[in-house]
């Protein structure tokens, strides 16, 4: 269990549950059920704009009668955020520096399960409990998110490019490895897609392509706009993907660090600067063998 200065929780599932069941026009109804919560609004307007009145009306059909099922989900969030935070903390050697981790447990209108992103100048930790899986799989998505904000108090990754290939692909591989030391003993595609099952064949595809992966993404290591880093790390279509497998630069991210490994504990690679990020994943990425 982290010390209460180490983990900070903002449950707005209540909020929600109070909103949702209230007559009238789906918008502004983002806005009234986070009045409460200016900066998380302005956080997720900032990540994807939830101002579609059919979509946010589609979603509330589905939500409002799984007010006991999303509450449950809320407690075994909370739950399982003080034991995933700490053991994060630990294996990074973070002692609680720059102030608590900030986790929001919402509900995020289907958007995505969980995700680091900046609230109120630095990282925090999102977790819409709508889509969250299994609670044997929780840990997963936990641990790996907490992994980027305790990652982004050591290096401040906020402030590398959005869409630098060459990041995306260290912190992405840094954070599933830190998840896969701190629960060792699963498959790879559990760590990649936090225990969600079906994906042994996308595992299988991508080493089957591994040579045309590795030499897409070494071309395009430099990159740091959207079109370039998309192919690798999103899973809508992509005009430049060529047919690769979805989210396969996490895969390669997370061999490229499994490398880095081999010389440096994680404790030095979280704060490493980008420079030298970019020049050791160049290095990493040379002959780099697909995962076994």
């Amino acid at each position: 269990m982290p010390p209460p200065d180490l983990l900070r929780v903002r449950d707005l599932v209540p909020d929600f549950l109070a909103c949702a069941g209230r007559s009238g026009p789906p918008e502004p109804w983002t806005s009234r059920y986070l009045a409460g919560h200016p900066d998380v609004l302005r956080a997720l307007r900032r990540d994807g704009d939830w101002s579609d009145a059919a979509g946010v009306a589609s979603v509330l059909d589905g939500l409002r009668d799984r007010a006991a099922d999303l509450a449950a989900r809320a407690e075994t969030v909370r739950a399982s955020l003080p034991d995933g935070v700490a053991a994060v903390a630990g294996a990074l050697g973070w002692s609680g520096d720059g102030g608590p981790v900030e986790c929001v447990v919402l509900v995020g209108l289907n958007q995505t399960n969980g995700w680091a992103g900046e609230l109120n100048g630095r990282y925090a930790l999102f977790l819409a409990v709508e889509q969250l899986g299994p609670p044997e799989d929780l840990d997963l998505l936990v641990r790996h998110e907490a992994a980027h904000v305790v990652h982004d108090r050591s290096a401040a990754i906020r402030d590398w490019p959005e869409h630098g290939v060459a990041n995306a692909l260290f912190t992405e591989g840094l954070a599933t490895q830190v998840t896969a030391e701190l629960d060792a003993g699963r498959p790879d595609e559990a760590y990649l897609w936090f225990g969600r099952p079906g994906h042994r064949q996308w595992l299988d595809e991508c080493r089957r392509r591994w040579p045309e992966i590795l030499r897409r993404v070494r071309a395009d290591l430099d990159a740091t706009g959207a079109d370039r880093h998309a192919p690798y790390f999103l899973m809508r279509d992509s005009p430049l993907a060529g047919g690769l497998p979805k989210r396969c630069g996490y895969l390669v991210g997370l061999a490229a660090v499994r490398r880095l490994r081999h010389h440096h504990t994680l404790r030095d690679l979280v704060t490493w600067p980008l420079p030298r990020v970019r020049s050791e994943m160049a290095a990493a990425l040379a002959d780099l063998p697909p995962p076994p």
